[in-house]
C-alpha cells in the first residue's frame, strides 16, 4: 500500500498543481495526454494558450511531445519542446467535413439531380446539374446550372443556364442546411426569358460527397423539389 502511494504520489501532486487554464488532464492508451481546458481558456489569445499549456506540460513532467486540448466539441493538437508550445492543428464538431482533416481551401464539385417543379403555366420534370467550387473556407458555394425540363404536354423540352449562390451552415459532421438565390436563362422554345429565385435546403454529408434535398422557390408562383447528389472532384 505504502509502495502504491509513493509511486502515484507525484502523479496526483503535479494533477494538483496544473494551470488554471486546465481542470483535470487522462492519458490515452497510445499515451497521449489530454487536457481538459477550462471555461476561460477558450477567449485566450494563440500566445496566451501556448504559455497555458507549456506550463501544463512542465507541470505534468512532460519535457517534449504532444499534447491534445479537449474543449466543448473542440480540441488543439499542440507539440511541446524546449519549455515552448507551438499549435499543429485543431478541430470543431460544428465544421463541416470532408476527409480527416477539415478543408482550408475552396473544393471544386459537380452535382446531378432531379427536380418537380409545380405551380404556374408550366409544371415539369428537370434534369438539373451543377459544376461550382466552395468559397471563403467553405462557408459558401457557387455553380453554373444547367437545366433540361420537359413540361408537360408539350412536345419538347427546353433548357436554362443558371447561376447559383448559397450559404453553407453545417449543423453537425453529419449534415447541414443550406440557403442562397439562382438566377436563370430559359430558352424557352426560341424566346429568351429570366428569372430569379430562392434556394434552401438539407445536405447529408457522406465520404467524397453530400446527399442534397433543395426547394427552390421562383417568381409566379412557381416551386420545385429536388433530390440530388454532390460529388467533391477536389479533396
Amino acid at each position: 500500500m505504502l509502495a502504491a502511494f509513493l509511486l502515484l504520489a507525484p502523479v496526483l501532486c503535479r494533477a494538483a498543481a496544473l494551470p488554471p487554464e486546465f481542470e483535470s488532464f487522462r492519458v490515452s492508451s497510445s499515451g497521449l495526454v489530454y487536457l481538459k481546458a477550462a471555461s476561460d481558456y477558450r477567449a485566450l489569445s494563440t500566445a496566451s494558450k501556448a504559455a497555458a499549456v507549456a506550463n501544463a506540460a512542465s507541470a505534468l513532467g512532460r519535457s517534449g511531445g504532444q499534447l491534445a486540448v479537449e474543449l466543448d466539441g473542440e480540441g488543439e493538437l499542440w507539440n511541446v519542446k524546449d519549455g515552448g508550445a507551438a499549435k499543429l492543428d485543431s478541430w470543431s464538431d460544428k465544421a463541416m467535413t470532408f476527409g480527416s482533416r477539415p478543408p482550408r481551401t475552396g473544393r471544386w464539385f459537380a452535382s446531378f439531380g432531379m427536380q418537380s417543379m409545380s405551380g404556374g403555366d408550366y409544371p415539369s420534370g428537370t434534369l438539373n446539374l451543377r459544376l461550382g467550387s466552395t468559397l471563403y473556407k467553405n462557408r459558401y458555394d457557387l455553380a453554373l446550372a444547367y437545366d433540361y425540363s420537359k413540361p408537360r404536354d408539350a412536345p419538347e423540352g427546353r433548357t436554362s443556364l443558371g447561376l447559383v449562390g448559397r450559404a453553407l451552415m453545417p449543423l453537425s459532421v453529419h449534415g447541414g442546411c443550406n440557403i442562397g438565390a439562382q438566377l436563370n436563362s430559359v430558352d424557352n422554345y426560341g424566346a429568351k426569358t429570366r428569372s430569379i429565385g430562392l434556394v434552401t435546403g438539407l445536405n447529408v454529408y457522406l465520404p467524397g460527397g453530400s446527399f442534397d434535398i433543395t426547394l427552390n422557390l421562383q417568381d409566379k408562383g412557381v416551386y420545385g423539389l429536388m433530390a440530388g447528389y454532390t460529388v467533391f472532384i477536389t479533396r
